[in-house]
Formats: C-alpha cells, sequence, structure tokens
C-alpha cells in the first residue's frame, strides 16, 4: 500500500486559517463601539453623580446632574456616533440622603448585514451619590 502525500494540504489549511483569521478580526471590531459606549456612559454618570451631590437644592442638582451628562456624552471626544443614550436621575430626597444617576445606552451592531447579528440590547452604568449633611445648611 503506497502512503498518502500530504501534497497540496498547506492551501486549503491557509485558506482555513486566512478566513478565522477574518471573522475574529471583525468580531473584535465590534466591540469597539460598545467599548466606547459604555466608556462615554460610565463617564457621564459618574459626572452626574458629583454634580447632584454639589448643590443642596433638589431641583437644581438634578438639572445639573442632567446637563453635564449630555455635555459628556456629546463630547468630540467619545466617538460615540450612531450610539443611543437615555440618562436618568433621582435626586436626593433630602439633606445627606443618596441621589442616583443612570446612563442607558444601545451600541450598533458593526457589520450587521455580514455576520447577520440582530441589534444589541440597553446596557447601563450608574453611580448613587450622597451630598454632604453641611451643604444642606446652605439653605
Amino acid at each position: 500500500m503506497k502512503p498518502l502525500s500530504e501534497r497540496g494540504q498547506a492551501m486549503p489549511e491557509t485558506a482555513l486559517f486566512a478566513v478565522l483569521a477574518i471573522l475574529m478580526a471583525f468580531g473584535l471590531l465590534s466591540w469597539i463601539p460598545v467599548h466606547r459606549a459604555r466608556t462615554a456612559a460610565t463617564a457621564a454618570a459618574y459626572a452626574c453623580s458629583q454634580f447632584l451631590s454639589q448643590s443642596p437644592d433638589p431641583a437644581r442638582a438634578k438639572r445639573n446632574a442632567v446637563n453635564v451628562a449630555w455635555q459628556t456624552l456629546n463630547a468630540t471626544w467619545s466617538g460615540t456616533k450612531g450610539v443611543n443614550y437615555r440618562v436618568q436621575v433621582s435626586p436626593p430626597g433630602g439633606p445627606g440622603r443618596p441621589g442616583s444617576c443612570r446612563v442607558s445606552f444601545q451600541a450598533p451592531a458593526l457589520f450587521n448585514g455580514f455576520l447577520g447579528l440582530s441589534s444589541g440590547g440597553w446596557n447601563s452604568e450608574w453611580f448613587i451619590s450622597r451630598s454632604e449633611t453641611w451643604k444642606a445648611r446652605w439653605r
């Protein structure tokens, strides 16, 4: 019996490896918008919570916190075109009580037509902020 030759085996292996490498590259590239959106949402939620804790007036604190969150999300550094955001703020219920900021985001799925993926769901980043009791004496 004649042994089988390994001639011509390198070409199919190379083609298979190339296809797998391309699919992995597309998969890694598709994580970039999600990572950027999460980073922007985290920064916005943190900034929001910091502004929420800085004002003794809960109504003004909520307005300032929402404004700073949207300014952070709309900044040119974020590079999150196509990402949908929602900002929810719960102001402190009283002096020294906690308040919270939640920034939800939905990032687009890259290569959706090529890979047949569905659109991503909503994710959230949030922070709880407690206004300092001494600031309640500002009133």
